[in-house]
């Protein structure tokens, strides 16, 4: 009998989206210029606050869990891509609009001035965090986004409702629209008042690295009052990032197959023959 050897066949693909939808690698979203992916807020707690920015991929604490639920329920379809300057425009667009239509939509920063309205905008820090990666080849579908914003006026206690636009750029590339969160409110310079996006990118992200931009405005109003990129903060710098459709989890199948002379036999059919020869000497014994 010659030797035993094992032949290993990539068998199978399992894409393990935490969407629970299996979803085909096959790009076409990215090449009609569509991306999809699925956002949510945090709830700060005490968990949350003491996790501290990394490189590698973190376990997520219950309230991040618990939003990771939320995002799985989230019917995901591919859009059009979105440029910062294209949502810039629109936003520039409806304030224009309103004004030649006698009315009162979104405001700029000047008639807020013009109303006696003094208060000045920061993002006074940000950070990034990984999450989950199907495939272990360092680059996550998962990801989130923490940010601290604060208002500052000639009162103490000021605060403002706003909402913050979050972008991503793949290797120093345009700023694109991933996600606009829902109106959130800040108080003066308080610290435990951080903002946190989770996010799950489901189509149209390649491998590769990415940047983060987030442009803070004020509800009513349609300038950017502050912003806050990886220029500034080297947490929201080169995020290992790629979409779910291609972190896709490779099982493959062991075939052992037995080489003996004149050909091969599978360890089923030795098994076979194996059980065959037990059973007659068995058979012998009781014969005997």
């Amino acid at each position: 009998m010659g030797k035993v050897y094992t032949a290993i066949k990539a068998t199978a693909l399992m894409a393990m989206l935490g969407s629970g939808v299996v979803m085909a690698a096959d790009n076409t979203a990215e090449l009609n210029g569509l991306v999809g992916s699925a956002s949510t807020s945090v709830v700060q707690d005490q968990q949350t606050l003491a996790q501290g920015f990394s490189r590698a991929g973190q376990r997520m604490t219950d309230s991040q869990q618990a939003s990771a639920e939320l995002l799985k329920q989230q019917e995901v379809a591919p859009a059009p891509r979105k440029t910062r300057d294209q949502v810039i425009a629109e936003r520039q667009a409806l304030t224009q609009g309103a004004s030649d239509a006698g009315t009162k939509v979104l405001k700029s920063s000047a008639q807020r001035l013009e109303a006696g309205i003094y208060h000045e905008f920061v993002i006074y820090e940000a950070s990034s965090r990984l999450f989950e990666d199907f495939d272990y080849d360092g680059f996550y579908r998962t990801f989130s986004v923490t940010f601290d914003a604060d208002v500052h006026s000639y009162y103490v206690g000021e605060h403002a409702d706003v909402y913050a636009d979050l972008y991503l750029s793949r290797n120093g590339g345009p700023w694109e629209l991933y996600h606009t969160t829902d109106v959130f409110t800040i108080v003066d310079d308080a610290t435990d008042d951080d903002f946190e996006v989770l996010t799950t990118l489901h189509t149209g992200y390649p491998t590769d690295h990415y940047d983060v931009l987030i442009d803070l405005y004020e509800v009513g109003y349609s300038d950017i009052v502050a912003t806050i990129s990886s220029d500034d903060v080297d947490d929201l710098y080169g995020l290992p990032l790629e979409s779910a459709d291609r972190d896709e989890y490779v099982v493959d199948e062991v075939i052992t197959e037995v080489e003996v002379s004149g050909g091969s036999l599978s360890v089923g059919w030795l098994f076979g023959l194996l059980g065959l020869g037990w059973l007659s000497l068995i058979r012998r014994r009781q014969q005997g």
